[in-house]
């Protein structure tokens, strides 16, 4: 019988720990959950077992470590799911790719300026670089409704590995009063009423570990 641990962080900020966290709860699958609170003393002592970057998200199945949220992702799609992490449609699944690969490695305005924050309900300061990172991710969750909806309430449709990605910027948004145009705030809304992003949310914000604001934005692995 296969054996899936997942190593996370702190829930109320680690919005990388959250992603693959999300997908395995979306599809019903089995797992241990590990906790390593960040940015203590034996944080790296704690980590070094299960994470060779001594970072969170890692993921340990079998004999096999897989560390970095999107590459644990699609692990999970391509052993555990039989590809059904993406859409099934070809066109639907290049662009969902692009825009997982886009959160991945874009925004880096929202990451330091909007970290997730689960307890945060703060109008927040929006600078002209953290506006124009606002009015893409608005545009691509607006357009990929839009052309790709089809067939349920996210980004193409059924939840996909591309909802995953965008669930802590859907919690960001709310944290710190995002304008956003009729089309993404619907998308948002739908993220923000999953059940597994709820319970999520419910216990980032009860955890009672403080961490720096200065360092959460580097929460990531």
């Amino acid at each position: 019988m296969s054996q899936i641990k997942l190593v996370i962080g702190n829930k109320n900020y680690s919005s990388w720990s959250m992603r693959p966290w999300l997908l395995l709860k979306a599809f019903g699958i089995p797992f241990e959950e590990i906790n390593i609170a960040l940015y203590r003393g034996d944080t790296a002592e704690k980590l070094g077992p299960y994470s060779p970057s001594l970072k969170v998200p890692a993921l340990l199945h079998n004999e096999t470590t897989v560390w970095e949220s999107l590459a644990i992702c699609e692990y999970i799609s391509e052993q555990l799911l039989d590809g059904r992490g993406w859409p099934a449609n070809p066109k639907k699944r290049a662009s969902a790719r692009s825009v997982a690969s886009e959160v991945h490695a874009e925004f880096a305005n929202l990451r330091k300026e909007w970290p997730m924050n689960c307890k945060a309900s703060v109008e927040m300061t929006v600078t002209e670089r953290l506006a124009d990172e606002i009015a893409r991710i608005d545009g691509i969750w607006s357009c990929c409704r839009r052309k790709h909806g089809t067939g349920g309430d996210y980004l193409f449709g059924r939840f996909s590995i591309a909802d995953c990605m965008m669930a802590p910027v859907a919690i960001a948004f709310r944290a710190y009063g995002a304008k956003l145009s009729l089309d993404a705030q619907r998308y948002a809304n739908t993220l923000l009423a999953n059940p597994h992003v709820m319970d999520w949310v419910a216990q980032g914000r009860a955890e009672k570990e403080p961490v720096s604001m200065s360092v959460v934005s580097s929460l990531a692995g």
